[in-house]
């Protein structure tokens, strides 16, 4: 009950910063068609409730966009070379095949504790406008202990040619101006969290002193004409806040002179 809790109020924090959705709901107004599937087994080994479900919403573009978004997917599912790419159903049984098959092996060696396991992927769209497109992989994890894990990646992908827009649309010359706005968005985020004791604890202290926080591990993505920051669980803060979120409208980033030449002309 405690990991259903935390998992609620964590997504309604992530919803702040992400477009939180059914992807598998279809679109208009010359959204992408999409192609769905959903895989999932569950069985006893010994004591140990061992689960594994997969649901997969993918877009179908062009050649160039198609492989792209395949290799997000089959490093999502950290997919074996033998797997056929092209195949989604196939992709995704392997998933619960080989989480499986790792299970299994976790509890062997453990020995008698009856914890359950269970691994849940979810990989669909987030945001689609004319010119991109943003996939996310979720990933909620439990094996055993007092809590699981929840893991958030997003990549957003040119449509026309399926080029990665991440890290890559900030000006290189102006990130350290970038992370210090960012910084800035995170302290309010963990002050309204923390109210009089972000003072005393903050996460984003070092020494007593505020420190710069670095653009996420994952790269930045776009949502809603914004620039997303999602941090993962215990990248930058405690695994009681969450994971932590911001983002900045992309038309600020361009208005600063934050945003990369070519892609600041795309940016109304």
């Amino acid at each position: 009950m405690k990991k259903i809790l935390f998992l609620a109020s964590m997504m309604v924090v992530l919803a702040a910063c992400t477009n939180v959705k059914d992807p598998a709901v279809k679109e208009e107004n010359g959204a992408m068609k999409m192609d769905s599937v959903t895989d999932s087994i569950s069985v006893m080994e010994g004591k140990h409730q061992l689960t594994a479900t997969i649901k997969i919403v993918a877009p179908v573009g062009n050649e160039a966009l198609n492989k792209s978004i395949t290799r997000f997917i089959m490093k999502a599912i950290d997919g074996k070379a033998s797997v056929d790419s092209t195949d989604i159903k196939a992709i995704a049984h392997y998933f619960v095949t080989s989480t499986i098959d790792d299970f299994k092996k976790d509890v062997q060696e453990v020995g008698p504790e009856d914890a359950p396991r269970s691994y849940f992927l979810e990989i669909g769209k987030s945001y689609e406008n004319d010119k991109v497109i943003t996939m996310n992989a979720n990933h909620d994890v439990y094996l055993g202990g007092p809590h699981g894990s929840f893991i958030i990646n997003a990549t957003t992908f040119n449509k026309a040619d399926g080029q990665i827009l991440g890290n890559n649309i900030l000006a290189q010359d102006k990130l350290a101006d970038v992370k210090n706005q960012v910084t800035k968005q995170l302290q309010d985020f963990f002050k309204d969290m923390m109210g009089e004791d972000y003072e005393k604890d903050s996460p984003l202290k070092e020494n007593g002193k505020e420190k710069i926080v670095e653009l996420p591990e994952n790269g930045i993505f776009i949502e809603n004409d914004s620039a997303v920051f999602v941090y993962q669980q215990y990248e930058i803060a405690p695994y009681a806040f969450g994971i932590p979120c911001t983002k900045i409208a992309l038309k600020d980033l361009k208005k600063n002179g934050w945003l990369e030449e070519e892609f600041a002309k795309t940016v109304e």
